[in-house]
C-alpha cells in the first residue's frame, strides 16, 4: 500500500509540472502583443456598426489603440463597451485615442487617397522623378504636385494630364460627385 502512494504522489507531482509547463506556454502566447491585439480587435469588429466605427488601429511600437468613429454616435458609450468587452489586463498596455469624424469628412479623405494613389501610380509608371505629389485634407481638397524648378516639363502640360487621367478614373472613385483641385507648381 506504501508502494501504491508513494507512486501516486509522484504520478501527480509529475502530472503537476507537466501542466504548469505546457499552461507557461498558453500564458506567454496569450499574452504576447499580436494575441491581445487580435483579441481587441475581435471586441472592436463586433461592435463597428452599433457604435458607428470608421477604423481602428492596435499599435504594435506604439501603445495606442486609435479609433475613429462617427460624430453621430455617443462616444461615452463606445468606452464602456470597451471596457466591458476586452479584459483590464489587455486594455492596460494601451492608450486608448478615440476621434470622432463626420462621415462626409471620412469619405472626403477616402477619395482624396484614392485620388493621390491614382497619380502616384501613373507618375511612377511615366517615370517623372522631378515630380511629387502632396495633398492637404483641411480646409479644401487639393492635390498639390511640384515639379523640380530644373525639369523641362510645364505645369500646365502636367495639370492637363493629370485632369485626363482623373477623368478617365472617376468611375473608380468613391465619392463621384466631390469637389477637388489640382495645383501644379514648379519649385
Amino acid at each position: 500500500m506504501k508502494k501504491f502512494i508513494y507512486v501516486l504522489i509522484i504520478v501527480v507531482v509529475v502530472a503537476l509540472i507537466v501542466n504548469v509547463y505546457i499552461n507557461k506556454d498558453d500564458v506567454t502566447t496569450n499574452n504576447n502583443g499580436e494575441t491581445r491585439g487580435e483579441r481587441i480587435a475581435a471586441v472592436l469588429n463586433t461592435g463597428f456598426d452599433e457604435y458607428g466605427l470608421f477604423s481602428f488601429e492596435i499599435g504594435d511600437t506604439d501603445p495606442t489603440i486609435r479609433i475613429i468613429m462617427d460624430k453621430a454616435k455617443n462616444e461615452q458609450e463606445l468606452r464602456e463597451y470597451i471596457e466591458e468587452n476586452v479584459s483590464k489586463s489587455d486594455l492596460s498596455h494601451y492608450n486608448l485615442e478615440i476621434l470622432q469624424r463626420s462621415l462626409q469628412e471620412v469619405e472626403r479623405e477616402h477619395t482624396m487617397l484614392q485620388i493621390e494613389g491614382i497619380v502616384m501610380e501613373y507618375i511612377k509608371e511615366k517615370n517623372y522623378t522631378d515630380v511629387q505629389v502632396h495633398y492637404p485634407i483641411e480646409p479644401d481638397p487639393v492635390l498639390k504636385i511640384t515639379i523640380n524648378e530644373t525639369s523641362e516639363r510645364s505645369s500646365e502640360d502636367l495639370k492637363t494630364e493629370l485632369d485626363n487621367l482623373l477623368a478617365s478614373k472617376h468611375s473608380e472613385l468613391l465619392l463621384k460627385d466631390i469637389s477637388y483641385e489640382i495645383q501644379v507648381i514648379k519649385s
